[in-house]
């Protein structure tokens, strides 16, 4: 068991180098015999907070800032979306590229208002073009794709003892979460539901890792992470299920990382965010003007 307390006592470890041998032909030719890997056992160890407070404010320095003030985190990612009907196999669907705009406030003792917003365009999984129709797997039939566009999260208000959805009552939400150290990365392993308003098919969670290093260094209040993680969804409604499979889901596996601007992003997606949806390349402030139904 490692504790946080453990972790920042500790030094790095030693990388390993890779060594092979070279042997020399009759002819005098320098050959290559035999390459042998290293051998080294993963360290991997779950790492544990004494304190709450200090858990979450490394779990936002993770996913978002860890901010005194205000502040914003741009996340870039693709993401593979699969329709699950149920009683037969699962079938891939198509891709998405897209961002997540996220912006939050400190309110004061550890509480944290957060709101983000997110645009996905659909790609072909063959081609990876950008598609506006798609073939249903399960129908066959061909559906038009709309852009996803995510902006009406009604946003939450975080803290070391939860999340509170900022449509509900109030009513503190666990999250699921775990630190990991794998030989020179920190995991954070993260699960969170949806808002009350939602469809009940709906679960999100996440891998996100960074150096150990950087997670030593308190100084760094947004940590330059990648991730990965996993959506269980209800089918979109442009997919026209048909009754027989309406018992079934949507799942997206995704992957991504935080970048520090817009400008760097992906030349392809940035130029058609700044075509079509340039309002979308900055924090929604406004979201913020909607009072609070409870308590902070």
């Amino acid at each position: 068991m490692t504790t946080r307390r453990k972790f920042v006592a500790s030094t790095a470890l030693a990388a390993g180098a890779l060594v092979g041998s070279r042997g020399v032909s009759p002819a005098g030719a320098q050959t290559l015999t035999s390459i042998e890997p290293p051998i080294s056992q993963v360290t991997s160890e779950f790492l544990y907070f004494e304190d709450p407070v200090e858990e979450f404010r490394a779990h936002l320095r993770m996913e978002r800032d860890l901010v005194g003030e205000q502040g914003s985190t741009l996340t870039w990612y693709h993401w593979m979306v699969f329709a699950i009907p149920g009683g037969r196999r699962p079938e891939p669907l198509m891709r998405y590229e897209g961002i997540e705009y996220s912006y939050f406030r400190h309110l004061g003792n550890n509480n944290y208002r957060i709101h983000a917003h997110n645009v996905s365009f659909g790609r072909d999984l063959k081609t990876n073009a950008f598609i506006d129709t798609v073939v249903n797997p399960i129908t066959q039939e061909r559906v038009e794709v709309p852009v996803s566009l995510l902006l009406t999260d009604p946003g939450t208000i975080a803290s070391p003892k939860g999340f509170r959805n900022l449509n509900g009552d109030g009513t503190y939400q666990d999250v699921y979460r775990q630190f990991r150290v794998e030989d020179n990365l920190i995991k954070l392993d993260s699960v969170r539901s949806a808002p009350p308003d939602w469809p009940a098919t709906h679960i999100e969670n996440s891998c996100q890792w960074v150096e150990k290093d950087l997670f030593a260094n308190e100084t760094i209040t947004s940590l330059p992470v990648k991730f990965c993680g996993h959506y269980a969804f209800e089918y979109y409604p442009w997919l026209n299920m048909p009754e027989e499979y309406k018992h079934g889901h949507l799942a997206g596996f995704w992957d991504g990382k935080k970048v520090n601007s817009p400008a760097e992003l992906p030349r392809e997606i940035l130029e058609r965010l700044e075509r079509e949806y340039p309002e979308l390349l900055a924090p929604r402030w406004e979201d913020f003007d909607k009072p609070a139904p409870f308590k902070i």
